[in-house]
């Protein structure tokens, strides 16, 4: 369970950061040289303490500079047809297509050959607008390119996938500097990750039949799109989905038990409370003294030893609220799905004479389409933003920002190299809503927009060769 910290020491997370965490163990040994009882004992908590140091030097060493440093990346531009009439399930089944691509390393790969434990590589999914100008985009290691072009084509057969240039490439590694500034925050979930967002399923006009061509089926990606093509010279924006595939029995065994506990709370089921140190010492001493219980008279009667029953917390309640109702079927419907672990970001970069400061907070706009008072919705970080409120502000603020824009650049999660921290777990249904191919291209997105002007298929098989 998380310590809530009063607001008093809102500069505890710094000290730790910059000082506990790094120097914990410098800390203790010379709190240990400082008591006189310990201070002989100096050479035995010395190798100890350098050998959990090594141990970290050591993994760093193996993870990223061995084996990540060999790791071949591709960038894939995706262009769309003018109309997409497959509806956002078939996005959805090639992220559950994408997900079994990446396996768990065992102990040899982790520690010999450096592969990265929970979901070793990881995939982009990115829009980026260049000065007005729309592009979708696939950062993935080279070895997977096939398998995930494989799946986009069987849904999407009119797109055209091609390999591009790095976008981010177009803009100095250096910003923020005198010429350019950035922006960006980091989207996180406040409630529990087994609550979901508001998802496709939840966008279609009430009346007449569900789907009739995708005609009733509301985008929201479109109201991204026509703010990212108002962008001008000098001016881009950057929306990178990262996600790393994963298995809550293996990564995050803690999301299952969540997700069944909130099941079970609005449920009313009863819950088996197993007994405390203190009442197992209770039980005994009680059998010890009042002895096994008597049943019976005369030559009839039997002595048995009281069997310690588990005591059960709860009601079972079978009428459920509508919104209970709603809120244990999504959870149950997320909880059988395909997961993964995703960090959103949204970056915007500007040269400074171009800077419009309501362009930097485009995203916020786009992800409150996806939220729901009673499950989840998608909030920005306070944590990572470059913007500091107290102490060293402008410092702080620059080195958020550095740092941001080489994790943008490199598609690091914001807590590199912790990857679980700022990534919150999403399902396969919930990324095919926040990222896939526009309904239809119109207005002011259809001049600034890639996309494909024309079908485009192959030679008719009885095509004479010669």
């Amino acid at each position: 369970m998380a310590i809530k910290i009063s607001p008093l020491f809102f500069w505890w997370e710094w000290v730790k950061k910059v000082i506990w965490d790094p120097f914990w163990w410098v800390i203790l040994f010379l709190i240990i040289l400082w008591v006189p009882f310990l201070r002989v004992w100096w050479w035995l908590f010395l190798p100890i303490m350098l050998q959990a140091q090594l141990k970290i030097l050591y993994i760093w060493w193996i993870d990223w500079d061995f084996s990540y440093a060999k790791a071949k990346w591709t960038m894939l531009e995706i262009t769309p047809p003018k109309e997409v009439l497959v509806p956002a399930k078939g996005m959805e089944d090639v992220f559950a297509v994408v997900w079994p691509i990446w396996d768990a390393g065992n102990w040899r790969e982790r520690w010999c050959d450096g592969e990265l434990n929970n979901t070793p590589y990881w995939c982009s999914w990115e829009i980026a607008s260049i000065e007005g100008k729309i592009h979708f985009y696939l950062r993935c290691l080279r070895d997977h390119r096939l398998s995930i072009e494989t799946a986009l084509y069987a849904h999407y057969p009119d797109i055209e996938v091609h390999e591009a240039s790095d976008y981010t490439k177009l803009v100095p590694p250096t910003v923020p500097n005198e010429e350019w500034d950035m922006y960006g925050e980091d989207f996180i979930l406040p409630r529990e990750d087994p609550y979901p967002i508001k998802t496709y399923e939840k966008f279609f006009e009430p009346q007449g039949e569900r789907i009739s061509a995708e005609e009733k089926r509301i985008d929201p990606i479109i109201s991204l799109l026509e703010g990212m093509s108002k962008l001008g010279p000098g001016e881009n924006l950057w929306m990178q989905f990262i996600t790393m595939p994963m298995l809550p029995a293996i990564d995050d065994p803690t999301f299952t038990e969540t997700g069944q506990k909130i099941i079970n709370s609005l449920s009313k089921r009863p819950e088996k409370k197993e007994p405390t140190f203190f009442e197992d010492l209770w039980y005994v001493a009680k059998q010890v003294i009042l002895g096994p219980e008597k049943e019976g008279s005369g030559e009839k009667a039997s002595y048995e030893w009281i069997p310690q029953q588990k005591e059960e917390s709860g009601e079972r309640e079978m009428v459920l609220t509508p919104g209970e109702r709603e809120i244990i079927t999504e959870v149950e419907n997320k909880m059988k799905k395909a997961l993964y672990k995703t960090v959103l970001r949204a970056v915007y970069v500007a040269k400074r004479e171009n800077w419009v400061a309501p362009h930097r907070v485009m995203a916020r706009s786009y992800f409150a389409h996806f939220s729901t008072q009673n499950m989840n919705r998608i909030q920005f970080s306070q944590d990572t933003r470059p913007k500091v409120h107290y102490i060293l502000r402008r410092r702080r603020a620059f080195l958020r920002a550095r740092r941001m824009m080489r994790n943008a650049v490199l598609r690091f999660p914001p807590a590199f190299p912790n990857r679980k921290k700022y990534a919150n777990i999403f399902s396969a249904e919930e990324l095919a809503t926040l990222f896939h191919f526009p309904l239809r291209i119109s207005g002011m997105v259809g001049p600034t927009m890639a996309r494909v002007e024309s079908k485009k298929s192959g030679p008719p098989p009885n095509l004479p060769t010669e």
